[in-house]
């Protein structure tokens, strides 16, 4: 599932991208556009609508495995330990990832039909729901992770009994082996870029854009773009069209489509993460001990 909701979305973004310019498609003039108005027009649109509707399929799928995959290695370091106070802990971690990245990609087919031109505001909320989403699942998958390393490699155990160790020393950045320490550092630099990416795209770009303009008709037919076009086609009154024109704020636009291509692009890194979750991690990993 990781590998088909990569291949999906990547396959998808450079068709796109690649029929927008070959077809000289209106990108707000943008030197990166957003993803959206690349899948804005025929023929574009039909790729766009089915890329992102395979890509939802695959991404819950990928949750779902991925969640299995917690459960089965929660269940295989708890044995034996019918005391651990700690495996519950992870367990609520594991639940809330699952079910938050379940819920974020609902998001995806809503945009991709609901065109950024047409359904601009069900086209914008559906965009924020996946992305802060997926932004939250990221940090608390994480954290999860981080956990399990900790269990797996640490076995941390918590006794109600007086005088034990309440908890073996972990030391998530020592050299290791195991699968679920490279997994683990693999999530932790995708999420680190994925929110300095998503800060500019979403919170901190629209903070700083007054407000998102539409192309007008007089300045659709001066760039060519064709008279039926402008006058009918993508016409929304007798002034403007529901062309989006990004020049009131070119630069902070650009920065948006960028921090949009950097949250596409890290998500897919951290998607790839879940194929070290093989048969091999469930198995007992060697770990020199620390001196």
């Amino acid at each position: 599932a990781p590998v088909v909701a990569t291949t999906a979305v990547i396959v998808t973004l450079i068709t796109c991208v690649s029929i927008a310019k070959a077809k000289d498609i209106y990108l707000g003039g943008l030197a990166w556009p957003y993803f959206s108005d690349t899948g804005r027009d025929a023929p574009g649109y039909s790729i766009f609508c089915a890329g992102l509707t395979i890509v939802a399929i695959a991404l819950v799928l990928t949750w779902l495995a991925n969640y299995e995959f917690q459960r089965q290695l929660i269940d295989k370091e708890s044995q034996g330990s019918a005391e651990n106070l700690y495996e519950p802990n992870i367990r609520k971690y594991c639940e809330i990832v699952r079910v938050l990245g379940v819920l974020s990609v609902f998001g995806l087919p809503i945009l991709a039909f609901f065109s950024t031109t047409s359904y601009p505001d069900t086209h914008k909320y559906a965009a924020y729901w996946f992305f802060v989403l997926e932004a939250v699942a990221l940090v608390v998958n994480t954290i999860a992770s981080f956990k399990l390393a900790r269990l797996s490699d640490g076995n941390p155990y918590y006794s109600s009994e007086p005088g034990e160790s309440a908890v073996k020393a972990f030391d998530p950045w020592n050299v290791s082996k195991s699968s679920k320490r490279r997994t683990l550092y693999i999530q932790v630099v995708c999420t680190t870029l994925f929110w300095i990416a998503f800060l500019l795209y979403i919170p901190i770009g629209l903070a700083l854009i007054d407000e998102f303009q539409r192309l007008t008709i007089k300045d659709c037919l001066n760039l060519d773009l064709g008279e039926k076009y402008c006058t009918d086609t993508m016409k929304l009154n007798d002034n403007e069209t529901v062309l989006w024109n990004y020049d009131n704020a070119h630069g902070l636009n650009q920065m948006r489509s960028a921090g949009q291509l950097m949250c596409i692009l890290t998500l897919v890194g951290y998607s790839l993460s879940f194929l070290s979750h093989n048969s091999e991690s469930l198995e007992d990993d060697t770990v020199e001990p620390t001196v």
